[in-house]
């Protein structure tokens, strides 16, 4: 009788090891629930013409620290160290173009304006952080890198128009627009743009 009142609490024993390892199993697993939900949804027409595409890395080095005056607070300094990839392109709006073309001389007069920066992104699989350093009093976070990176995009903007890189969409768009219609049989082609 006692043995059979070991073995009972024996596999009474067992199970009870084995249900606690598997209801601390499920307690343990991570539960990550993503939602994304599409606020707003829009087709819209697209009247560009991009002919100049721009790629560039860089590297963002921040530091920060609190201060009174010129006087450095200690156990405030944060900063890092980012590096990302991206591109520019820049081209010709073409929905204030004016055309007039004459038959009889078999000649095309475009006018329009200059070309612009069409788009600027960068690449998010190309966006590597390797140094963040936290301060007890002045936390880092993830809108000081965001905010870091909006300046860069507008100051590689600035520098590459200084030199001429709106000029050589421009000139591009000159180009592919004198010989879309040439290849329409025009020959007097006059493509003009307004200032």
């Amino acid at each position: 009788m006692i043995s059979k009142i070991n073995k009972i609490k024996i596999i009474l024993l067992v199970l009870i090891i084995i249900v606690s390892f598997i209801s601390v199993y499920k307690i343990n697993r991570n539960f990550s629930k993503v939602e994304s939900n599409i606020i707003m949804e829009r087709l819209s027409t697209i009247s560009e013409l991009s002919t100049t595409k721009y790629y560039y890395s860089n590297i963002i080095s921040f530091r920060e620290n609190k201060r009174i005056k010129e006087i450095e607070i200690p156990f405030t300094e944060k900063s890092f160290l980012i590096k990302y990839e991206g591109y520019i392109k820049a081209g010709i709006k073409l929905d204030s173009v004016d055309i007039s073309v004459d038959k009889t001389k078999n000649s095309i007069t475009v006018k329009l304006d200059k070309a612009v920066i069409l788009e600027h992104n960068i690449d998010e699989k190309n966006v590597y952080v390797y140094d963040e350093k936290n301060a007890i009093f002045n936390r880092l976070s993830f809108n000081d890198m965001i905010n870091e990176i909006l300046n860069q995009k507008k100051l590689t903007e600035k520098e590459i128009i200084e030199k001429g890189f709106l000029d050589e969409a421009s000139e591009n768009s000159r180009k592919f627009l004198e010989e879309f219609f040439k290849d329409l049989g025009y020959q007097d082609i006059n493509i003009i743009f307004n200032k």
